[in-house]
């Protein structure tokens, strides 16, 4: 979560209209997850977890050195590619919403959480919440259409957002049939 809110962080500041709302409500999650991240920390030291802690530390840093090692490598690595001439692959590197942008990457992560919410359909009722299933729905109502309002136009995250609300709208309506329609056992 700390990667996705700092991604679309970053995304809602740079994109065309800059929407600092999105950005300040990201950013703010950043700042909660990294203090749950901490109790999560301290209560896993408390309880002599500590190998689980320092394996855990130990993935994170490699994997920070490896994003850092891309993110460095980037300025070199997109006209390499794009300077291939690969039919496809060269046009998508060099889009002002491909692989080498916020543009790409913010979505993506958002489809790696939202995607979860795909081998769960089955969940059960009781552990379906209205507010949360109804935010979620509404959020991917209102940014499938606000991905087609920004600039560059952003595909990805439209479709991400299609996915979200359907996703989300099925949960909900079970929820609503099982809680308000279905007859009540006794």
């Amino acid at each position: 979560m700390i990667v996705y809110s700092s991604l679309f962080a970053r995304w809602a500041f740079v994109v065309k209209p800059q929407n600092l709302a999105l950005a300040a409500c990201h950013a703010s999650n950043v700042v909660a997850q990294c203090n749950q991240m901490r109790r999560a920390i301290e209560h896993k030291l408390a309880t002599g977890e500590e190998a689980m802690v320092k394996d855990m530390g130990m993935k994170a840093a490699a994997g920070a050195v490896g994003l850092a090692v891309l993110v460095v490598a980037t300025p070199v690595l997109q006209p390499a590619i794009v300077g291939m001439g690969i039919p496809g692959v060269s046009t998508f590197a060099a889009a002002p919403a491909g692989p080498f942008t916020v543009h790409f990457w913010a979505p993506m992560s958002k489809w790696l959480i939202s995607g979860a919410s795909f081998f769960d359909l089955e969940r059960p009722t009781d552990k379906i919440s209205i507010a949360q299933y109804s935010a979620l729905t509404a959020t991917g109502m209102f940014f499938t259409r606000y991905a087609l309002l920004v600039s560059p136009v952003n595909y990805l995250l439209c479709s991400v957002n299609i996915a979200l609300f359907g996703s989300s709208a099925y949960h909900l309506g079970r929820k609503i049939k099982a809680d308000y329609v279905d007859p009540k056992k006794i």
